[in-house]
């Protein structure tokens, strides 16, 4: 009986220490959590987005939790430019507060300034027709139109073969002139349809036995057509399809003629027919997007097999700088080829106003390189070894003009010393380009 009496007694005691335990613990928290939620609020009056932040991820490591907690710290993210951290915390304050039309404006400015233009898209038409309106959204089956032009001027002409010692014969492509279309169309919230057209069309010389045997305008034509899926969670795939015709230089204009009996070499034109197809996975992080794909194309009387892996960063958060990384390798049942690789990087960055600067380097052999998920492919007659670009784009409400200028190193052949040596060497081209664009 002592003993039943004893454990109650002890019992009572443990819970009423248990009691003023969770008593004490539960005014701590309210305490923590009222002085975190006014300093927070305060430091938001004074639009100290540092400290807030600073403020905001200690409460998160001690526990605490309020309401606006999120909501707070995605507007100080966006205040200090970082919106791909805004939009990460916007998109937590919903679950908070999800009828609140000022976060979800928000969101959708913080998605497009981090460069999640989909995204962006894909929110945007959840929202009520006023949001709409503010935001200057208007969904439209045409996503844009890309137009553009521009010339190539080669160093690869009478100069350089008459540098060339001993010479017997030499094959020239030398200044080129091109131009191009591309559109997009929205086929739903998440997929996507790009086609492309480009033609190009490049001057080329033959010489051997010490006089020009040919001079030829070359042709090539470019189709791409491709799928883009946006997938939840952040991930995308797709895939582009390349038909391409190309003229190849034993079309003969050849201009001898005996003027007594009026006749010239008749011509002849031979255009090869290729394909390329590529396949790309991706998934957008906070701050960076890595991209995997895989291509293939019959240029050249051969096939070539090509891996790309790429990572594209805004280490900022914002567009105001942002770069590109890629490495591929490429290849091919060709003997006479070796396998290839690619290095490129590219930078961009925010100049003043609506104006950028982005600028490329790319080392390695580029010939049937396969870049831009398909749009871009250096199927060239010679071999391009090393490019460099810069570009300058303005941006005003929905068009966008940018000028390009680019340095390519090029490789040509020619026979030498009575048909008894092979001779690499290396020449320049340089393009101007002029571009615009219409986003609708």
């Amino acid at each position: 009986m002592y003993r039943m009496i004893f454990i109650l007694i002890v019992m009572f005691v443990f819970g009423v220490t248990k009691g003023q335990e969770t008593l004490v613990n539960a005014l701590n928290n309210n305490s923590q959590t009222y002085y975190y939620d006014s300093l927070s609020f305060d430091q938001y009056q004074r639009q100290d987005y540092k400290s807030l932040i600073a403020t905001l991820k200690e409460a998160e490591q001690l526990g605490v939790t309020f309401p606006y907690l999120n909501y707070r710290k995605a507007i100080a993210y966006y205040e200090l430019k970082n919106y791909a951290k805004a939009a990460k915390y916007y998109e937590k304050a919903l679950y908070d507060v999800p009828g609140d039309l000022f976060l979800k404006e928000s969101l959708y400015s913080a998605y497009l300034l981090s460069g999640q233009s989909v995204k962006a898209d894909i929110f945007a038409k959840t929202l009520p027709k006023i949001s709409q309106e503010n935001l200057g959204f208007s969904p439209s089956f045409v996503d844009f139109i890309r137009i553009s032009g521009g010339y190539v001027f080669s160093d690869n002409n009478e100069k350089m073969r008459n540098s060339i010692a001993n010479l017997d014969t030499i094959n020239q492509y030398q200044d080129m002139m091109l131009g191009g279309i591309t559109l997009g169309f929205n086929l739903s919230n998440r997929v996507k349809l790009n086609a492309g057209y480009n033609l190009f069309n490049t001057k080329f010389e033959r010489f051997a036995q010490n006089s020009l045997q040919h001079s030829d305008l070359l042709s090539q034509h470019q189709f791409n057509l491709g799928m883009e899926f946006h997938l939840k969670n952040n991930f995308s795939w797709g895939f582009t399809s390349g038909f391409y015709a190309i003229e190849k230089n034993n079309k003969s204009t050849d201009s001898t003629l005996d003027r007594e009996r009026r006749w010239s070499i008749p011509s002849s034109q031979s255009n090869f027919y290729n394909l390329s197809a590529l396949v790309f996975f991706s998934k957008r992080f906070t701050y960076v997007m890595p991209e995997i794909s895989f291509a293939y194309s019959d240029f050249a009387f051969s096939n070539q097999f090509q891996s790309k892996l790429q990572f594209t960063y805004y280490p900022f958060g914002n567009l105001n700088f942002y770069g590109i990384t890629s490495g591929a390798i490429i290849l091919n049942n060709d003997e006479n080829r070796s396998k290839q690789t690619i290095f490129s990087q590219n930078l961009g960055v925010k100049l003043v106003g609506n104006m950028w600067l982005d600028g490329m380097v790319s080392i390695g052999n580029h010939l049937n390189y396969i870049t831009d998920r398909s749009f871009v492919v250096y199927d060239t007659y010679d071999p391009i070894k090393f490019i460099s670009s810069l570009s300058l784009s303005y941006y005003f409400k929905k068009i966008t003009i940018s000028g390009t200028y680019s340095w390519t190193q090029r490789e040509g052949w020619a026979f030498t010393n009575y048909y008894t040596e092979f001779l690499k060497y290396k020449y320049n081209n340089q393009l101007v380009n002029l571009a615009i664009k219409w986003n609708f």
